[in-house]
């Protein structure tokens, strides 16, 4: 596998260099859904019944306390994949997303990784299918009456959208860009000042950081490969993101590209469908 190290200390990109076309795969992420719910209510049931025969000698009631502790759990967690489970199936909107948004994002995809690399399943699978949902989650957030203002969002996209042979350096400004259409920053700079929001150009996740750090958003529109949305959503949870995957004509980390008009839609959802004069 190809490696490219970044111009920041302590980073590096380990991304492979073939393109992968971008499809949910919603039937794996399904199936290893379901595997992964059922597996943390088994282990909770273990977690109590082994202990029971000792925990009945403490007091009487105390292996009842804790069962009835596992099954709130293991009811809370077979709900929440359930309701997952109807909204992939049936393509439609998650609710309540706020509630299971953090059980998804906490608890099954590091289970859903984990189970997934031991039974030989690209990860790019169940990160395309992650990237999908969590993206019907914040939208069904938004539907049910949450806006944000356009100081608070951010547009956050990886150094590789620029030219390869660039000199200009848009990372430290993207108003640096001198619009000659090679890349699609320019369009993404007029973007920005049509809705009066902030945009940054990164050279990896130390400074995509550092950005939520110092602006402190309400919410994130995101563009990068599967990969980095998916640790990106993880590292920013409990903060909405609208996730966009990259477009690799030449394969990762390089002259890739992003469809304008979907951070268009990104931002008219968290804006509620204005533009803002600059």
């Amino acid at each position: 596998m190809a490696r490219k190290r970044s111009s920041i200390k302590g980073e590096e990109w380990t991304g492979s260099e073939e393109s992968v076309p971008y499809t949910p795969y919603r039937g794996t992420f399904l199936l290893l859904l379901g595997v992964c719910a059922l597996g943390v209510v088994a282990a909770g049931f273990l977690l109590w019944y082994v202990p029971t025969k000792g925990l009945g000698n403490i007091h009487p009631a105390l292996p009842y306390v804790i069962g009835a502790i596992v099954l709130g759990v293991g009811v809370f967690i077979l709900s929440g994949a359930l309701v997952i489970a109807l909204a992939i199936v049936r393509g439609k909107d998650i609710t309540p997303s706020s509630r299971y948004r953090g059980l998804l994002v906490k608890v099954f995809l590091p289970i859903m990784v984990l189970v997934g690399g031991l039974l030989k399943i690209p990860r790019i699978k169940i990160e395309k299918a992650f990237v999908d949902l969590n993206n019907r989650m914040v939208r069904a957030m938004i539907r049910k009456g949450r806006r944000f203002s356009p100081e608070k969002i951010l547009i956050l996209m990886p150094h590789c959208i620029q030219w390869d042979d660039c000199k200009i350096k848009v990372t430290k400004d993207v108003k640096n860009c001198v619009g000659c259409g090679r890349c699609e920053i320019a369009e993404l700079v007029s973007l920005s000042e049509e809705y009066s929001v902030k945009l940054f150009v990164l050279t990896g996740g130390t400074v995509a950081r550092r950005r939520l750090y110092e602006f402190r958003p309400d919410a994130v529109v995101a563009v990068a490969c599967e990969r980095d949305l998916t640790s990106g959503v993880q590292d920013a949870y409990p903060l909405p993101v609208l996730a966009v995957v990259n477009k690799r004509p030449r394969g990762y980390c390089m002259d890739t590209g992003v469809e304008v008009q979907e951070i268009r839609r990104a931002l008219e959802d968290l804006l509620g469908g204005k533009a803002i004069a600059a």
